[in-house]
């Protein structure tokens, strides 16, 4: 690259002619990012507590993130067909984070005729894959090789492969437009208003150019997806895809609250900035009780509801409700291929995700009783 990311001290400009010179491209698409781009970088200086290297390193996350978006929307000028991709009917999962949204994704997605974005196809989705090489493009070996350098806890606390499905989050990096800065890096002011006043039109447009990107040559019947924080923009996503089924899953707050703020002080923590976790466990705390009650006042017949608890002691039982609730066929061949998933995905495969509630200031009173009218309507056993 020639141009240096030690020198950007995060200037926006700086970060789009860096990714600009890495690429020699200048497309950016439509979907415009400038406002969330300028947020990310003042909320990384003024609040991240990092330093210099800390600093520096998030620049170059950002500008290979901005290279990603350059390629492409290179590929959809020069693949015609991109455009003309039609996003029918996704299935999307959502839900609490730490509710079994992960599992059943990929669970969802062991259907062959499906199709759901993987993560070795987010992380480089230029050029768009090929069905002929799908199973065995070069990209995946890359993917997993980086997904085995891995610390053993984070893979400990959440499941993570090259052809396991991706969480949408990440595509919505390249609208820059996601709440996975956040969880590596200590920005409440742009959390806050990532949640609380940001447009996601830009997001959900991008999101479906790139779904267009890996179904032009690569198609199944329809979309699987997943993303918890869905809950924040619910009404963004059926604006963007009004069609969709959403598949809504439920925990104890009490017993995925603590959890997530585990998972978090972790992430902040492999920066060069350790994470309170008192404030970690108040900041997810707020944020999460905001997306339950706007899951409470959402409404949509395309919907299912289901049980942490159920699916654990059933989960191809519930795979079946959800797959009879919107007329879905569950083929032999897609039944053994989720029963073979299971088998080899046991939990607590990379070991056990352990954790102190009260590191994180959080208690099981506490939590029943902010979340209480979360959990009466969807009638959520907390025992």
């Amino acid at each position: 690259m020639s141009v240096s990311v030690a020198a950007m001290c995060l200037d926006p400009d700086q970060l789009c002619r860096a990714a600009e010179a890495a690429t020699g491209l200048t497309d950016w698409g439509t979907p415009p990012f400038a406002e969330a781009l300028d947020r990310l970088c003042r909320s990384a200086v003024d609040e991240s507590g990092l330093g210099k290297a800390g600093l520096d390193g998030f620049a170059a996350r950002l500008v290979d993130t901005l290279a990603k978006r350059l390629r492409l929307y290179a590929d959809r000028t020069l693949y015609p067909e991109i455009a003309t991709q039609v996003i029918a009917a996704p299935l999307i999962v959502t839900g609490l984070p730490r509710s079994g949204t992960t599992i059943l994704h990929a669970l969802l997605a062991q259907d062959p005729a499906v199709r759901s974005p993987l993560k070795w196809e987010i992380d480089t989705p230029s050029p768009p894959p090929r069905a002929a090489s799908y199973a065995h493009d070069p990209r995946i070996a890359a993917t997993q090789a980086a997904v085995e350098q891995l610390p053993a806890m984070f893979r400990a606390m959440h499941a993570m492969g090259a052809k396991l499905p991706e969480e949408c989050n990440s595509i919505m990096m390249m609208a820059l437009l996601s709440p996975n800065f956040g969880a590596t890096v200590r920005m409440p002011g742009y959390m806050h208003w990532l949640i609380h006043e940001a447009d996601m039109a830009p997001a959900f447009a991008l999101h479906r150019h790139v779904l267009q990107h890996l179904q032009a040559f690569a198609p199944g019947s329809h979309w699987v997806l997943k993303s918890p924080p869905y809950l924040w923009w619910l009404d963004a996503l059926m604006a963007a895809y009004p069609d969709a089924r959403l598949v809504i899953t439920h925990r104890d707050p009490a017993q995925v609250m603590a959890s997530n703020a585990s998972l978090i002080a972790f992430l902040r923590g492999l920066g060069a900035a350790p994470a309170d976790p008192l404030e970690v466990g108040a900041h997810e705390l707020q944020n999460w009780h905001t997306a339950t009650e706007r899951l409470l006042a959402f409404d949509t017949k395309m919907r299912i509801d289901t049980q942490y608890r159920d699916f654990i002691a059933a989960p191809i039982a519930v795979v079946e409700t959800v797959y009879a609730r919107f007329g879905l066929s569950l083929t032999d061949t897609a039944r053994a291929a989720m029963t073979t998933f299971l088998a080899g995905n046991q939990q607590n495969k990379h070991g056990r995700h352990d954790y102190d509630p009260a590191t994180y200031g959080l208690d099981s009173a506490t939590l029943h009783h902010r979340f209480a009218r979360y959990i009466a309507t969807y009638a959520i056993p907390t025992r």
